[in-house]
């Protein structure tokens, strides 16, 4: 869910980006706003007063009204706030806390579970750290988008004291390559398909499951053995202007989706402009997933 929140009206306000995913790890009842968001764009000096804003937990979840609210008694009075989040996100404690300062392998594969749920990864992720796995409960990054080769994690032990952990990624998820040579024009099977694993750098550029393609069309030659791009099959089905449609959004961690209505006619893996369908004032391009989806690309 994105949201516009103006702290002020003035035309030299800075613009500022909050992220908050749909499921945030911390503890306690109250928490710093950078512990659970990223938090970029505008000065050193506005961002350090939002990364400070203590925010309150309702139960076990944080609500977009509490962050708003917190967001408005603040000083941050010359910023134009862009709050990504969804209505309620659920609050989970750590999945890493504890003291693992020796460097085995099991130290670090520890991580992986966290890092796959701050990704929202369903696939597999190996992780190498630059030295031992310091003791503590994970504070920031509160998201990783898939595919990041590189992220700096940081820990604060029961001291108080933050310790920070430079980690490599490699991303894998099973992918459908062609069983056989398969020419542009050809209508592709659930025979041409075989599904393998794959290293990711581009998270949803390929074709996971034999559904999301069967009885598309390759629209150039694709080898015997190659990874199936979703770029690189059509459908002959035309979604039609003023089809309604999900539109469906993803910004790391987060994702929403909302009721929408397309604008242009096009076929599925072609962008067209689409509209929300309870704000006829924003159109927005979306690429075509199928006849009753889109997925809006958000920067």
């Amino acid at each position: 869910m994105i949201l516009l929140f103006f702290v002020a009206q003035a035309e030299s306000a800075q613009n500022i980006k909050i992220e908050i995913p749909d499921v945030i790890y911390a503890s306690g009842n109250s928490f710093a706003l950078g512990q659970v968001a990223k938090i970029t764009g505008g000065n050193a000096h506005t961002r350090r007063i939002l990364t400070s804003l203590n925010v309150y937990a309702d139960g076990n979840i944080l609500t977009r009204r509490e962050v708003l609210r917190a967001i408005g008694d603040s000083d941050a009075s010359d910023a134009r706030i862009e709050l990504y989040m969804p209505e309620v996100s659920r609050i989970e404690a750590p999945d890493y806390e504890g003291n693992l300062t020796d460097s085995d392998s099991s130290s670090v594969s520890g991580l992986v579970p966290l890092i796959k749920s701050l990704a929202a990864w369903n696939g597999d992720v190996e992780v190498s750290a630059s030295s031992p796995v310091p003791e503590g409960r994970l504070i920031d990054p509160a998201s990783i988008v898939p595919g990041t080769p590189a992220a700096t994690l940081r820990f604060r032990d029961n001291a108080g004291r933050i310790r920070s952990l430079s980690v490599r990624l490699t991303w894998t998820q099973n992918v459908m390559f062609a069983r056989r040579n398969i020419r542009k024009g050809d209508r592709i099977n659930v025979q041409d398909l075989v599904s393998r694993p794959m290293k990711i750098t581009r998270p949803g550029a390929y074709a996971e499951n034999a559904n999301q393609i069967t009885g598309f069309t390759a629209n150039r030659n694709i080898k015997q053995g190659e990874a199936i791009l979703l770029s690189n099959i059509t459908s002959s089905n035309v979604v039609k202007k003023g089809r309604r449609v999900k539109i469906n959004a993803r910004y790391g961690a987060a994702s929403a989706t909302a009721d929408g209505v397309t604008l242009e006619d096009g076929r599925p893996g072609e962008w067209i402009k689409v509209r929300r369908t309870d704000d006829k004032r924003v159109t927005l391009r979306a690429r075509i997933i199928n006849e009753n989806s889109v997925e809006v690309q958000v920067e």
